[in-house]
């Protein structure tokens, strides 16, 4: 999702190019912004350079690579298309042509702003303000009726989603009795409640629905799309740092991101209508999967009527409406 904002950059540069996308089996229903085709890359089948060799009949100008990994090139690499431009870390400067290199030390700006700073390797090109490209995902109303309609019947009106995993690792996931708790409150105010995720957060969700009948467990029972949709539709989304948080910016609808072990400076919402909350300790960020202390204070210190004050503001501003 944070890509988004690097494509539309791109486009806006080069308003006559042709821009195809690569991505991951599943996610060409997915309405990324683009200017030609949707590459379906599935790992399952092919392996990163056999990908990359099949796209040199293609004749592409140049291959921006923003993932960090090797694979990703790799698979430039064996594209051979003339410029292959990303950054050079991780043994990665020999695939790439030109490699970059960061401007500033690895994540103390926005992750968009590292994105964008790919597109200003050519000598005498203008910087890109980033306050200009933000995560854009354009959904429209018969877009989100379509991915809808199986269902649709079983929807609430005026709902407040919740995403309650991530799977990184617990420690960027607010302890799930704190979300029980808050959707306690929540629900009191009259706001149904949808949990959505993954088949892996289902259980978590059991242990939230206990508290009111008005929180319905949809973890593991939607697609993608739908997923998009009824984000797109819901009045306001509390989450982790998470894939659901990332989309809900790219949607820039009302949302609530909670940080833990990850930092907000680097990948948090760039959405005028999104609330952070993020303790900043002095052990924050590691940046690690799980807490190397085991107390996991940086998420357990931010309490659930925090969270509740700052959803009463969202929810009563005319921002979470349609």
């Amino acid at each position: 999702m944070m890509s988004t904002a690097f494509i539309h950059a791109l486009m806006d540069r080069h308003p006559h190019a042709r821009v195809d996308l690569i991505v991951k089996v599943g996610y060409e229903q997915v309405p990324l912004p683009h200017r030609g085709r949707m590459l379906v890359y599935d790992k399952k089948r092919q392996s990163p350079g056999r990908f990359g060799f099949s796209l040199k009949k293609e004749g592409y100008d140049r291959f921006y690579v923003l993932p960090s990994s090797f694979s990703s090139a790799w698979m430039a690499f064996c594209s051979r298309v003339p410029e292959r431009i990303g950054y050079g870390e991780i043994f990665r400067r020999v695939l790439l042509h030109p490699a970059q290199s960061y401007k500033h030390p690895p994540r103390t700006r926005h992750l968009i702003e590292e994105y964008l700073d790919l597109l200003q390797y050519q000598t005498g090109t203008d910087a890109i303000p980033a306050n200009k490209f933000f995560p854009r995902l354009y959904v429209s109303p018969e877009w989100i009726e379509k991915q809808l309609v199986k269902i649709s019947k079983d929807l609430p009106e005026n709902y407040v989603v919740f995403a309650t995993g991530t799977i990184y690792g617990p420690a960027k996931q607010w302890p799930v009795e704190y979300y029980r708790k808050l959707a306690k409150q929540l629900v009191k105010t009259g706001f149904p409640l949808l949990l959505l995720g993954t088949k892996a957060d289902h259980e978590d969700g059991e242990r939230i629905c206990k508290a009111s009948n008005s929180i319905h467990n949809w973890c593991g029972k939607t697609s993608l799309t739908e997923l998009i949709a009824l984000l797109a539709r819901a009045r306001l989304l509390i989450s982790n740092d998470s894939g659901s948080m990332h989309i809900m910016t790219a949607l820039q609808r009302p949302q609530i991101a909670i940080f833990g072990s990850t930092c907000p400076t680097w990948t948090g919402p760039l959405n005028p209508k999104a609330k952070v909350v993020y303790q900043s300790l002095h052990c924050s960020p590691c940046f690690q999967r799980q807490c190397r202390f085991g107390h996991y204070h940086c998420l357990r210190y931010i309490k659930p009527e925090d969270v509740m004050q700052k959803a009463q503001h969202l929810l009563n501003s005319k921002d979470s409406k349609l």
